[in-house]
């Protein structure tokens, strides 16, 4: 275990002086710990180590306002579980936002002549929307289920015009990238399911 006096003295090092080799020492210090933590919480360990890589990313960019007095790890851990709660909830949004998406396809994907399932669609989703950035996603995401635009800045703490913004940007990638992902017999599954987004979007 590490000293906490000795830490606390980094970190001050690195808020201060922007000391990146300290910074590495406490990383390092705890990135095995909270691996542990977020990995027993998602059981994926791909999202654990995204989860915990975004927590150190926000702690060197925040360095200058962030003051500790119990301990680094202390903090870390906190940062940690908000950020659990966080990809929890964005799960949560995105399997009702998936559902619905799915629902309102679901009379044209049986009557279709192609051989495309609800898995497919629905990856070809998650794909796109993991490709795009943080709060692009969320705020796409937080679209869809029917929150609008101001509840949305609230949440993610964005201007009003940040957050159009990036659900304008959203809606340009998809209908940019995702007729290459449909093959040609199945362009009109791609026009429903564009379609679908689309009145998603301009329900408020």
């Amino acid at each position: 275990m590490m000293d906490q006096t000795l830490e606390l003295r980094w970190w001050e090092a690195v808020r201060q002086q922007d000391d990146r080799k300290l910074f590495d020492r406490l990383y390092l210090g705890h990135w095995e710990k909270l691996y542990a933590i977020a990995w027993s919480r998602t059981k994926d360990e791909a999202v654990a180590k995204d989860i915990v890589q975004d927590v150190f990313v926000s702690f060197w960019e925040r360095r200058k306002d962030i003051t500790i007095r119990t301990g680094v790890g202390q903090y870390l851990t906190g940062a940690l579980k908000n950020r659990l709660i966080d990809y929890f909830q964005s799960e949560q949004v995105k399997q009702r936002v998936f559902a619905y998406v799915l629902g309102q396809m679901e009379a044209f994907l049986r009557q279709s002549d192609d051989a495309w399932s609800y898995q497919e669609v629905e990856d070809i989703l998650e794909d796109e929307l993991e490709k795009m950035p943080d709060n692009m996603r969320k705020s796409f995401l937080l679209k869809l289920d029917n929150l609008s635009t101001p509840d949305i800045a609230k949440r993610l703490n964005l201007a009003e015009q940040t957050v159009s913004n990036l659900l304008t940007e959203a809606s340009k990638r998809l209908r940019k990238n995702l007729p290459h992902r449909f093959q040609d017999n199945a362009m009109p599954i791609l026009i429903t399911f564009l379609q679908v987004i689309h009145d998603l979007l301009t329900n408020k």
